[in-house]
């Protein structure tokens, strides 16, 4: 995305062309501001999202970095990093508590995509951060940032949450298998929550039945102790009319 101006007045950037700016620690000012809102406008325009999540002043209130990359008046790319607290839940539905640093915007200008900008950008700040790949959540990731972490980091198996976070397997220590099995694994997952869904269903009906099963039983209950049904009382004739035939022959 180009600029009217350098980016040398907003960016500090290193030999590589990629500047860190921390919310907490860099000066303010208008030409910055200005590169925020317009390459997270264009990152929210590019992943179809309702909402803007990248802005100067949200930036600014938080404890967040982010990751650029210029060039002259060119500003190449974004990433957006910082620690959020999540509940996660696994395949058993046991739920955990954790306070992960999050990849919470990655953007890429259309003009220089497919052309190493992101990977740069990406192991800058796995560098910085002094974090592996596998120990990030990303937020609502795009499935090109999918792809991107399958192809590079052999990152594709997780459980699907509900807050629309992505934290791979490999992040609690478990060991990469195939592209297949984890696919199938995320969609047995989904079968496990909609047996469940069933499961509860059927308990909740079950229930209901069995506040009615009492009146049915009461019913039953008042019926005189010598009331017998139609199969006794063809019993009940066969055994008299042998006692009377074992009378006769006597």
């Amino acid at each position: 995305m180009q600029f009217q101006f350098p980016l040398q007045k907003a960016l500090q950037t290193n030999q590589n062309g990629i500047s860190v700016i921390s919310a907490q620690n860099s000066r303010r000012n208008c030409y910055l501001d200005e590169v925020i809102d317009k390459m997270g406008e264009a990152s929210a325009i590019a992943q179809q999202l309702k909402q803007i999540i990248t802005t100067a002043n949200k930036f600014y209130g938080s404890d967040q970095r982010i990751y650029m990359k210029a060039d002259g008046k060119n500003c190449q790319g974004l990433l957006k990093v910082g620690k959020k607290n999540l509940f996660y839940r696994d395949y058993s539905g046991s739920i955990k508590e954790l306070q992960p640093l999050c990849v919470l915007d990655f953007y890429v200008h259309e003009s220089v995509q497919r052309m190493g900008v992101g990977k740069e950008l990406f192991e800058e700040m796995l560098k910085n951060e002094q974090i592996k790949p596998e120990k990030l959540a990303y937020d609502r990731p795009s499935q090109k940032l999918i792809g991107f972490l399958n192809k590079h980091y052999h990152l594709n198996q997780y459980v699907p949450q509900n807050n629309n976070f992505v934290i791979f397997n490999q992040y609690f220590g478990q060991g990469n298998q195939s592209n297949v099995q984890g696919k199938s694994q995320k969609y047995s997952r989904n079968s496990q929550i909609d047996q469940l869904d069933i499961m509860m269903q059927q308990i909740t009906q079950n229930k209901m039945n069995q506040q009615q099963l009492p009146q049915q039983k009461l019913g039953y209950q008042m019926n005189p102790p010598w009331a017998i049904d139609n199969n006794t009382n063809i019993y009940n004739n066969n055994i008299n009319s042998q006692r009377t035939n074992f009378y006769k022959i006597n």
